[in-house]
């Protein structure tokens, strides 16, 4: 317990006296503040609880300075509190959000009051002055366990030495006043990251490297720590387990070997030894399932479920859906019933308590109260928030999810002596708190409707490979490039999206594949009957076999149609011949434009130019050729009698007699 002396209360006490006649009813009531008001913040540095006793004492620590531009005078720091027991989640947040007429300030006494400067001395911008103010449980009116209250402090001021005082600056949290059961704590580590891998064996960057050897590694140790949990990623282990055995990297049109071989092998091995009985894992990628409802993706947890069937030794782990911003919505809940999900996490969710059933299953698992902000908010007040909600909670448990080393510091910073350990494998198998889970009105951060555009066209570029190239691997992986495209991850890292969605495109996109797949025709056809048959040349540049067809469209359908082609089987790096059998209704000159496609007639190629014409050569063909032969026949006539002559005048040998 930490305390003062009798001689140094009464000396303290001496002093506040005066400060108090200073200062008047106006610290006690202040006014309005007038246009030029001072700014003064009091930021915690610490505060801590020697008990839950009524004489037990809360101690506060922390450091005011003036923020603003202009000096404040007889400026003064006041404890204040609520003497009205939190017993909900819902009242913690509202509590959270705006703690105004919540509490009052404590009486005036040397703990509850501290003088940073009096009325005549000037608080100047910049400075600060470090604080330490406390109070019994006692004082504060605090007398019920299992609950929280809301604590904090305010800083009044005067914009001159003889101006009336205003609040400056406040400081609102909590204190946790735990029950007699001990609180069960099940803290998850979450080992995710986004996304890198477009297909097997090739990388859109090296970032995941890096990862491994830092951000993973560190977050890696914690959940191989005694009581912690963990959820991995099927996406992220598939990316691992393709590192370790040799990878590329995508380099614009070329590719680089990777550099995380070892990296990688070193990071499997290391969670292969993970308890598995503490283990989990997500849906893959964590797709925003929020986002993929409102667009009406019904195939997304299908594909997931597809792209996680090809990961090796996740299948036995349960299945707990992360939704993005870790907010989850009624409908959402719906749109994951037949999802095979044992529980999805929520953090708006009405009630305390780490396990609970929903309107069926899966259940849900509700982790610690957050408020607006709260990320942004230094560590000591997010550390007093969970401290609070692990006493509302207690007996029913709380649940953390660790998503970051910051996470994981304030969990070891959160665990104290009223709470143990439970891990997800006991969680899951535990009783539920609450028998159906009530959801609060929650904002969910989502994937842009650019994005889901991406993905559809993602989809669509899939299904034309898929057409062309049939025998494709590339098209056994497109539920997980197709899902990886729906992570939660790209709704913060828009540029991430751009490149991995850019990526895959250079691999299977219509413009990848128009440039490389070439059709070759002449620029004019002439047209000797109604029906003729024409050659082009099909070129594969690909580095896989296609199956092709021509398709030819004309200007003049009615004068010109063209059928199109059979379709063949072209051989990487390899051309062929194919015919085309335009059929004609009349003469003249028509523009054709020829083009390859798949067998369903999904384009390949842009269009080449042809122009056609048609005459009616059949009937002149064989005039002409009419004349011919009886020109012949009279021309070989005439030759003859003249060598008969010739040679019975000279009696040339070899030929025959009359």
């Amino acid at each position: 317990m930490i305390g003062t002396s009798g001689s140094k209360r009464r000396a303290v006490a001496l002093l506040l006296a005066w400060g108090a006649a200073v200062v008047g009813l106006s610290a006690l009531n202040p006014v309005v503040a007038r246009a030029a008001t001072p700014q003064v913040t009091f930021t915690m540095t610490s505060i801590s609880m020697s008990g839950s006793k009524p004489d037990d004492q809360v101690t506060l620590q922390g450091t005011v300075t003036n923020t603003g531009d202009i000096p404040a005078f007889g400026v003064q720091v006041l404890l204040w509190g609520s003497r009205d027991p939190i017993r909900d989640l819902a009242t913690l947040r509202q509590a959270g959000v705006n703690a105004t007429g919540w509490g009052v300030r404590l009486p005036i006494n040397s703990d509850h009051y501290a003088v940073i400067t009096t009325s005549a001395v000037a608080f100047a911008p910049g400075a600060s002055h470090q604080v330490e103010l406390r109070a019994t449980l006692a004082e504060l009116g605090v007398d019920t366990r299992g609950a929280a209250y809301a604590f904090g402090a305010d800083v009044i001021a005067s914009t001159d030495n003889v101006g009336t005082y205003v609040t400056a600056g406040q400081l609102r949290t909590f204190i946790a006043v735990p029950g007699k059961r001990t609180v069960p704590v099940t803290s998850i580590v979450l080992l995710a990251a986004n996304p890198t891998k477009l297909v097997d064996n090739l990388f859109r960057n090296d970032d995941l490297t890096a990862e491994l050897s830092g951000r993973l590694e560190n977050l890696l140790t914690a959940a191989d720590r005694p009581g912690m949990s963990w959820l991995i990623d099927p996406a992220l282990l598939d990316e691992v387990r393709d590192m370790s055995d040799g990878y590329q990297v995508q380099d614009g049109a070329k590719s680089l070997p990777g550099t995380g071989q070892q990296v990688a092998a070193a990071w499997l091995a290391r969670f292969d030894k993970l308890d598995r009985r503490a283990g989990g894992r997500t849906m893959f990628a964590s797709p925003d399932i929020n986002a993929a409802r409102l667009d009406d993706d019904q195939e997304l947890v299908q594909r997931a479920a597809l792209a996680t069937d090809e990961v090796p030794r996740v299948a036995d782990l349960p299945l707990v859906v992360v939704p993005a911003g870790h907010v989850l919505l009624s409908a959402t809940y719906d749109y994951l019933a037949d999802s095979g999900a044992e529980a999805i996490i929520a953090t708006n969710t009405a009630a305390a308590g780490a396990l609970q059933s929903g309107s069926a299953e899966p259940r849900v698992l509700a982790t610690s109260a957050e408020v607006p902000g709260a990320a942004e908010t230094p560590g000591v007040e997010r550390r007093q928030l969970a401290l609070a909600a692990a006493a509302i909670a207690g007996g029913k448990g709380q649940l953390r999810l660790l998503t970051s080393l910051s996470a994981v510091a304030e969990d070891e910073a959160t665990t104290t002596s009223w709470m143990s350990r439970r891990n997800l494998g006991e969680l899951l198998e535990s009783k539920p708190s609450v028998a159906r889970t009530v959801l609060t009105a929650a904002k969910a951060p989502g994937l842009s409707e650019r994005q889901f555009a991406m993905v559809d066209r993602l989809t669509d570029e899939f299904d034309a490979y898929g057409d062309l190239v049939p025998d494709s691997e590339l098209i056994g992986q497109a539920d997980a490039a197709i899902t990886r495209g729906t992570a939660s991850a790209w709704i913060r890292d828009t540029t991430g999206f751009d490149d991995y969605t850019d990526g895959l495109s250079r691999l299977i996109g219509g413009s990848t594949v128009g440039r490389a797949v070439v059709l070759d025709a002449s620029p004019r056809f002439l047209m000797s009957s109604r029906t003729n048959q024409f050659p082009v040349t099909v070129t594969n540049n690909l580095t896989e076999r296609i199956r092709v067809q021509v398709v030819v469209r004309t200007d003049n359908p009615q004068r010109l149609s063209v059928p199109p082609s059979d379709v063949v089987t072209v051989d990487p790096g390899q051309s062929m011949t194919v015919n085309i059998r335009p059929e004609a209704t009349a003469n003249g000159l028509v523009i054709a434009r020829a083009h390859v496609a798949t067998a369903d007639g999904h384009r390949v190629t842009p269009d080449t130019s042809i122009t056609v014409e048609i005459t009616d050569l059949g009937v002149v063909a064989w005039i002409i050729v009419t004349v011919s032969g009886l020109v012949l026949v009279a021309a070989t006539v005439f030759r003859i009698r003249q060598v008969r002559r010739r040679a019975a005048a000279t009696g040339t040998p070899g030929l025959p007699h009359d």
